[in-house]
């Protein structure tokens, strides 16, 4: 798998689209995006480096030098949630945080 079909599964997981992605990256529109993603390996470290930041995964994962770790795919899923679905996942997390310093 390239660099840029991994960036693809990414955003993918995280249910973003090009234009979704490319707004995350500070992009004006998805052709940079679309190019990133057929363009193989062809992406220079810095770009890389802002690809995994957009897409919430490490550059070596992008890289093809370690695989998703547990916490990267609960992270993929989070992110797919819808914004209500996202708040109901943060306040059970609160209502945890604060039954545990009982």
């Amino acid at each position: 798998m390239t660099v840029g079909e991994r960036i693809q599964q990414r955003r993918e997981e995280l249910g973003l689209s090009q234009t979704q992605l490319a707004y995350r990256m500070g992009y004006s529109n998805r052709s940079a995006i679309s190019r990133a993603e057929t363009s193989g390996d062809e992406i220079g470290a810095n770009r890389v480096v802002k690809f995994a930041e957009a897409l919430k995964c490490s550059p070596a994962y992008l890289m093809g030098w370690e695989e998703k770790t547990q916490e990267d795919r609960i992270m993929a899923y989070y992110y797919a949630l819808s914004d209500t679905n996202k708040e109901m996942i943060v306040g059970l997390m609160r209502q945890l945080g604060e039954s545990h310093e009982d």
